[in-house]
């Protein structure tokens, strides 16, 4: 029988750390791979993978789709505390948790080789063979630019978004690794960054005011630098106009 679907891992192999037995840390976003290297942390390494399926309610539906699987990979290489993050469809669930409680490492060890706990995230990606993955959800908003006290352009003749004028829209987002950010990131991975939309539909001058986590601002500024607008106007005219976009993944919160 031809098969129609495969399967894709993405391991972000450290979302944190901490000792056997002991909660890591809260913090603002989870350390990268190579914060761990640079404090003598050998990161855990796979050695036994299995690979996940789909279930018949998602054969069913034919949609493809992921999931974002927590865990933590103890002393011995085993993976404990499993759960879900987010799913993108409920029906990917299960098989995750699944493939993911027979899944074998060798663990993360300390720059004495004394091994560790080390908590993981698991990306599983499903996709039907002829499909192409569903586009990423992504909501944005325009508003305006934080300290806004007048409706009068600058010396550069650049409005700021108020009530008086009429603001951009976007016309094609152009998601430049956003997406696939913010879908591992806590919340929604929501940032808010202020950019200048020319006569001719052109972004420039991002500045960010605001991500959840810092590994959010690179793609979303880049996102929004090649995205596609209409510019905004006053009384029928094109004119530049600075705006404070707002960005975040709307797909299926994270689970707390």
């Amino acid at each position: 029988m031809r098969r129609l679907w495969m399967i894709a891992l993405t391991m972000a192999l450290a979302t944190g750390a901490g000792r056997a037995q002991q909660p890591a840390p809260a913090a603002d976003e989870p350390p990268l791979t190579s914060e761990l290297i640079a404090k003598g942390i050998t990161p855990p390494k796979p050695i036994n993978i299995v690979d996940a399926h789909f279930s018949d309610e998602a054969r069913r539906k034919k949609i493809s789709g992921r999931c974002l699987v927590s865990l933590t990979v103890d002393v011995n290489g085993m993976p404990q505390e499993i759960s879900v993050v987010r799913c993108t469809d409920p029906s990917f669930e299960a098989t995750s948790l699944e493939a993911v409680q027979q899944y074998r490492f060798k663990p993360a060890t300390t720059q004495e080789g004394k091994p560790i706990a080390i908590k993981i995230e698991v990306d599983i990606n499903y996709r039907l063979i002829g499909h192409s993955n569903p586009p990423t959800p992504i909501h944005y908003g325009f508003n305006s630019p934080p300290g806004i006290t007048t409706s009068e352009p600058g010396p550069d003749g650049v409005y700021p978004l108020t009530s008086s004028v009429t603001p951009p829209t976007m016309t094609r987002f152009s998601d430049k690794g956003y997406g696939d950010a913010a879908f591992s990131a806590k919340n929604n991975g929501a940032c808010d960054i202020v950019l200048t939309i020319s006569v001719k539909g052109k972004a420039s001058d991002a500045v960010v005011t605001h991500c959840e986590w810092s590994s959010l601002e690179k793609p979303a500024v880049q996102s929004l630098l090649q995205s596609h607008y209409k510019p905004g106007s006053v009384n029928g005219k094109a004119v530049p106009i600075r705006a404070s976009i707002h960005l975040e993944y709307g797909g299926v919160s994270p689970k707390p």
